[in-house]
């Protein structure tokens, strides 16, 4: 085994291994404290079985993602419908877990339950845009402070990117549309619903460590913030996974088609 190979196997334990207890202890502590009070399990047996449909996605789009070391995908072998793994699993959660609960109304499970519905989209658009231009103030921030230690994190568009970028408008627009809402629905309506703020944004960062660059993943912490803040604002998830929506849009159909026709003119 390569030197390098060790320290990536060594890495991948550690986090693992101190991983997978801190994610029991995070669904154990939340029990404890009554997050899951409002959940209607019939049994104890169907909490049991949902507390642990919850810790298995957790691992899944969490935990692997990290322990993947940050290594971006091999897209030469990539097929558009194996980026939606993660949204999936998050839809066969969703759906366990509400069945398991016992079919409590989805407008209110799925955090739909707005007064004030296009309002709120309208005000998700504009925070998209708002979370656009802190996400750029952050990279520039990250780029001096990086610049004034003598560090160069090698900050390029990360190839799974680069490659979502290139896809054809109609996966382009799909993948949006699957991310903004199956994303806002279980890390905003469900998970910062029940964990609170701080504990879903970072499973939501670290379910975002697959992009394979650092400084990309910095420019992460802007977005997750306003979308963190609009739930908590409003209690629902309608201007949230429309902010969602609106960065995505940017970012795929704006952004990265110029930033990689200006690479590649370079």
């Amino acid at each position: 085994m390569r030197p390098d190979s060790l320290v990536t196997a060594l890495d991948r334990s550690l986090l693992l291994g101190a991983g997978l207890p801190l994610v029991l202890a995070i669904v154990f502590v939340a029990d404890r404290k009554g997050a899951f009070r409002h959940d209607a399990f019939s049994s104890p047996s169907r909490k049991r079985a949902a507390l642990l449909l919850l810790v298995l996605v957790l691992i899944a789009t969490t935990l692997l993602p990290a322990a993947a070391g940050g290594r971006a995908p091999d897209v030469s072998t990539l097929r558009f419908f194996q980026v939606f793994a993660v949204q999936a699993i998050l839809a066969g959660f969703l759906l366990g877990w509400w069945l398991l609960s016992g079919r409590p109304p989805l407008r209110s499970f799925l955090g739909l339950d707005s007064k004030r519905p296009l309002a709120e989209a309208g005000a998700g658009v504009a925070l998209g845009l708002i979370g656009w231009t802190l996400t750029i103030v952050v990279g520039v921030s990250a780029a001096v402070l990086f610049r004034a230690f003598d560090y160069d994190p090698h900050h390029t568009v990360p190839p799974l990117v680069g490659w979502l970028a290139s896809r054809p408008a109609a996966q382009r627009g799909l993948l949006v549309l699957l991310a903004m809402t199956l994303e806002e629905f279980h890390f905003r309506a469900f998970l910062q619903r029940r964990l609170g703020a701080v504990p879903a944004s970072i499973l939501f960062l670290l379910a975002h460590a697959g992009y394979g660059e650092p400084f990309f993943f910095v420019g992460l912490l802007a977005i997750t913030t306003v979308l963190a803040a609009a739930f908590r604002k409003t209690g629902n998830a309608v201007a949230s996974i429309f902010a969602h929506g609106t960065f995505d849009a940017v970012q795929l159909f704006i952004f990265l088609p110029v930033a990689l026709k200006l690479i590649a003119e370079n």
